[in-house]
């Protein structure tokens, strides 16, 4: 096995075995998005004063952030498993290559976890999610139960700052091979 690394000009194209197939760049941006806005909108939420529209506001944008992400998590998880993702890049260590497979194993999990978490914590606190502008409410799929309800808001949150470094790892990681190993594992999700 060749173990070189291989490096391009600036400018050169990648072969289109070698990139994410285009649907998958798509969902992979737009997920990243929704998951910055929803970060953003909870922890904005947090500096509010509890009762204000502006809080309530964030919140909502929370919410809806994530459902945003569990319903766009779908098609991309089935495209990830039709289309596969491209072979690993000559040159990348065996424990690179486990290191990314156990990240974006974790990252597809935090996908659906957390708004499933979130919307079952909404749920046991009695808080139904409807849909702006129509006031629909989606199902509820558990009583409300205070005590389950601060039970998975824990876990929910707890979830969610370990993610701060599981997504903050996986960035840098990109930025890593972009600027200092100077591959083309960025350029394949571009």
């Amino acid at each position: 096995m060749d173990n070189t690394i291989k490096f391009r000009s600036r400018g050169s194209s990648l072969l289109p075995g070698e990139r994410y197939a285009p649907p998958s760049v798509f969902f992979h941006w737009a997920i990243a998005l929704l998951i910055v806005i929803a970060y953003a909108a909870v922890i904005i939420k947090g500096y509010l004063p509890r009762g204000s529209a502006p809080r309530a506001l964030s919140l909502t944008i929370h919410e809806w952030a994530a459902l945003a992400v569990l319903v766009l998590a779908v098609p991309r998880l089935l495209i990830r498993l039709i289309k596969g993702a491209p072979a690993a890049l000559p040159g990348h260590a065996w424990w690179v290559r486990a290191g990314s497979s156990a990240a974006h194993l974790l990252l597809y999990l935090f996908m659906f976890a957390q708004p499933v978490l979130g919307y079952l914590t909404l749920n046991a606190q009695g808080h139904p999610l409807t849909i702006p502008g129509l006031d629909i409410a989606l199902p509820q799929f558990i009583a409300k139960d205070e005590q389950t309800g601060r039970s998975i808001k824990e876990i929910h949150e707890t979830i969610g700052n370990a993610f701060y470094w599981v997504i903050g790892f996986h960035a840098l990681a990109a930025l890593w091979h972009h600027y200092f190993r100077r591959d083309d594992t960025l350029r394949r999700m571009l």
